[in-house]
C-alpha cells in the first residue's frame, strides 16, 4: 500500500490504525494467479477458471440496526439457533466500543456484550466469530498489529459470564470457524522477511488452548496455511472461510479475488490445497458461506456484490449495487454473509472508500440485507 493511500485512510478514519490491518484501500485491483505456500500438505493442481455470469437478485431489508452498531461485521448462529452479529464499530471515529448483539426473530435486538481491550483497557473490536457445539463463542478481537486476540466467551442467558484468551499477539485476525474441536482463524497479513511480498494465513488452535502467544512469523507452529497475494495494488489476503459437510475448508483471498479449497486427512492434517474459483476482477471477496446444496456465496466487499460459486465451480454474480445508503436493504459494502433459514444475510460495513471501492462514505441507516434463495 503506497503512502498516499495510507494517508487517505488515516484522514478518513481519524487515526484508526488497526483498521488498516483489516482491509485494503488502494489504487486499481489487478487479477493474477496466486502462489500458494503449503504448510504440511501436498499441493493440488489449480482448478480451471470458469467464466463469470450475472444473474441479478434483489436484496431487501432484513434489519435496521441500533445506533450502537454503526459498523456491522460478522455473523454466527448459536447451537440453539440464535443469530449473533459482531459490531466492530470503527465508524464515527471509533468512539464506540465494539459490541455483540443477537438479532431476534421479531427483529428486536439483545446486546450480549460490550467488549473492552486487553487488560480491560480501551475498546474491544470484535470481528469474526463462531460458536462451538457447547455454546462457547469464539471472537477475533482485532486490536491492531501485535495486540489482537482470539477470545472464548462463556454465555448464560445471553450474558457473558467468563472470558478466556485463546491466543494473543496476532496482527490482523478476521474470519473465525469452529470444526472438530479446533478454531480456525484467518489473518489478512502475515509479516514477511521479504517486504515486497504479501503473505496471509490461517491459524488453527485447539478450542481448549489458552494464552497462546502468536509469533506472527512464517514458522509459527499454529500457522496451518500460507498464501501469497500477487496483486500489488491491494496487499491483503485470506479473509472469509467456511467448511462444507465433508469437512473441506474454503477461504477467500480478498486481494486476488480467489477462493481456495483445503482438504484434511482423518487426523485433521492438511492434505491438499487448490484454487477452487476465480471471482470477478476487483470484487474483493470478504465473508463466505455455504448452503445445504454445497453452493458457496461470497460477499463482494469492494463492489457491493454477492457472488455464487456452485458445486461445478461456476461463478455467478447474483447481486450487484451502485453506491447507496441501504435504506431499502441494498448491498452497501457487504462484509460478511451467512446462510440463514433459506436466505442469505449480508452485513453492510459501509465505511471504507477509495480507488476500486464502490462505497463513497458512511452513514445511517445501519443495516443487514437479505436475499431469499430459490433453492432452499
Amino acid at each position: 500500500m503506497n503512502k498516499n493511500n495510507i494517508t487517505h485512510l488515516k484522514n478518513k478514519l481519524a487515526g484508526l490504525v488497526c483498521l488498516f490491518t483489516v482491509f485494503g484501500c488502494s489504487t486499481h485491483t489487478a487479477q493474477s494467479n496466486n502462489k500458494n505456500i503449503n504448510k504440511g500438505g501436498e499441493s493440488a493442481s489449480l482448478a480451471s477458471v470458469k467464466t463469470s455470469n450475472t444473474l441479478l437478485e434483489s436484496a431487501s431489508l432484513f434489519a435496521s440496526l441500533p445506533d450502537y452498531c454503526p459498523t456491522p461485521d460478522a455473523f454466527a448462529v448459536s447451537p440453539s439457533g440464535e443469530l449473533t452479529l459482531s459490531c466492530v464499530n470503527y465508524a464515527n471515529k471509533g468512539l464506540q466500543a465494539g459490541v455483540l448483539v443477537n438479532i431476534n426473530n421479531d427483529k428486536t435486538f439483545t446486546k450480549i456484550a460490550q467488549l473492552s481491550g486487553p487488560n480491560n483497557k480501551g475498546k474491544g473490536r470484535p470481528m469474526g466469530l463462531a460458536y462451538a457445539p457447547d455454546g462457547a463463542l469464539f471472537i477475533a478481537d482485532n486490536q491492531g498489529a501485535g495486540k489482537a486476540r482470539l477470545l472464548k466467551l462463556t454465555l448464560k442467558n445471553n450474558k457473558v459470564i467468563n472470558t478466556q484468551i485463546v491466543a494473543k499477539g496476532m496482527s490482523s485476525p478476521n474470519g473465525v470457524r469452529y470444526q472438530n474441536g479446533y478454531i480456525y482463524v484467518t489473518q489478512l497479513r502475515v509479516p514477511s522477511k521479504n517486504k515486497a511480498e504479501t503473505l496471509s494465513g490461517i491459524y488453527r488452535f485447539k478450542a481448549t488452548d489458552t494464552n497462546i502467544l502468536v509469533t506472527n512469523s512464517t514458522d509459527d507452529p499454529h500457522l496451518l496455511f500460507l498464501a501469497k497475494t500477487a496483486n500489488k495494488q491491494r496487499k491483503f489476503g485470506l479473509d472469509g472461510l467456511v467448511f462444507d459437510s465433508q469437512g473441506n475448508l474454503f477461504v477467500t483471498n480478498l486481494g486476488d479475488d480467489l477462493i481456495y479449497k483445503l482438504t484434511f486427512d482423518t487426523n485433521n492434517n492438511l492434505l491438499s490445497q487448490s484454487t477452487y474459483a476465480t471471482l470477478t476482477k476487483g470484487s474483493g471477496p470478504d465473508g463466505l458461506t455455504i448452503d445445504p446444496q454445497g453452493n458457496l456465496y461470497a460477499a463482494g466487499f469492494l463492489n457491493n456484490q454477492v457472488i455464487k460459486i456452485d458445486t461445478n465451480q461456476n461463478v455467478t454474480v447474483i447481486a450487484s449495487y451502485p453506491d447507496n445508503n441501504s435504506e431499502n436493504g441494498e448491498l452497501d459494502q457487504p462484509a460478511d454473509i451467512i446462510y440463514y433459514k433459506g436466505s442469505l444475510l449480508m452485513s453492510n460495513f459501509d465505511l471504507l472508500t477509495g480507488p476500486g471501492i464502490t462505497n463513497t462514505g458512511h452513514g445511517k441507516p445501519y443495516t443487514v440485507s437479505e436475499i431469499k434463495l430459490h433453492n432452499k
